[in-house]
């Protein structure tokens, strides 16, 4: 779990990271949405109250197809939740023979996000689902920092709603700290006198941006992610990184070195209060008569085929019947 490009205290990202969950999950993906899924049990959670205003900001299809994607992202966090690893053999000890225990635990820990909204855009509603994940994560959330580009006109502020309302929900409930900008040249200043790298999410169509920010943000060993994932996993990747907090014990101090680390996962790690269990919603059992393979037409069986006849059998017997009940001589019209 080492070799991770990130600072104790400042998660920034995965993109060197060496065994982690994050790097596993590059190459794989859920499947994409289809019929089968009405046949799996799936995870119901409550909503805080923040993640339900969140979710007004999108369109009424967005929000009941996003909560659920909110719910099967939980689901992977409670699937990957960190566990505290088994002692392995350390350094030598000092003026003693053997080697001291060192006991791993392989911590999630959020990513710092930096978001852009370009002039004239409005509120994209990549951001708003940034933020409704930002508010469900079980992790303890740093601040996200939002750049709004080209607000100012005249020397003021001018923020109209949805945006206004949105910006409004996410400083004071979410804490994110708001950057306001003239232009891409003062985004690119402020990258540059950036105290961690910044990682950039949720981007619109990076060979458009100016040149100079492009190169600040690789200055700085940062990234610029273009769009929003669609499935689970990639969202588990984009929001979270790996830090591995490892303390060194001897045998008699393996059981209190473990119970330090899940004491301190539990406090610096997790969100304050912790999310209720979830309802597992059992999927409906199919109609025996519906469907079942080939012949399953949902009729109740019939062994008389006698009785039944086609369309054409009918016309048959009219077209033989003369005007008026009497029958057509056969072989003229």
């Amino acid at each position: 779990f080492g070799g991770m490009k990130t600072y104790t205290f400042a998660v920034a990202g995965d993109h060197n990271g060496v065994g982690s969950v994050q790097t596993v999950f590059e190459t794989v993906k859920r499947r994409g949405a289809s019929w089968r899924d009405q046949e799996e049990a799936s995870a119901s959670y409550q909503l805080t109250e923040t993640a339900e205003m969140l979710l007004e900001f999108l369109s009424p299809r967005e929000q009941g197809s996003f909560t659920k994607q909110i719910f099967n992202v939980l689901e992977v966090f409670k699937a990957f939740e960190p566990e505290v690893s088994a002692p392995y053999s350390g350094q030598s000890l000092v003026g003693a023979e053997g080697s001291s225990n060192l006991i791993t635990l392989p911590a999630l820990r959020p990513t710092r996000k930096q978001l852009l909204i370009p002039r004239g855009v409005g509120l994209p509603e990549d951001i708003v689902k940034v933020a409704a994940l930002c508010e469900m994560s079980p992790l303890r959330e740093l601040p996200v920092d939002l750049h709004l580009l080209g607000i100012k006109q005249n020397g003021k502020l001018r923020v109209t709603d949805p945006l206004k309302s949105f910006l409004r929900v996410a400083e004071r409930q979410l804490g994110w700290r708001l950057h306001w900008h003239d232009s891409a040249e003062d985004v690119a200043v402020a990258v540059r006198a950036a105290e961690y790298p910044p990682y950039f999410f949720c981007i619109k169509d990076r060979h458009l941006l100016p040149a100079d920010l492009l190169k600040a943000v690789a200055e700085q060993g940062g990234y610029l992610y273009e769009g929003f994932p669609a499935d689970a996993l990639t969202l588990f990747r984009m929001l979270t990184t790996t830090q591995t907090w490892t303390v060194a014990c001897t045998d008699a101090q393996i059981d209190e070195a473990t119970a330090a680390l899940r004491r301190y996962w539990q406090s610096v790690g997790l969100r304050k209060e912790a999310h209720p269990e979830p309802e597992i919603v059992a999927p409906q059992r199919r109609d025996d008569d519906i469907g079942g393979g080939f012949g399953a037409s949902g009729m109740p069986p019939d062994d008389n085929w006698g009785e039944l006849s086609s369309d054409s059998d009918d016309d048959a017997k009219k077209d033989s019947k003369a005007p008026g009940g009497a029958s057509k001589p056969e072989g003229k019209a």
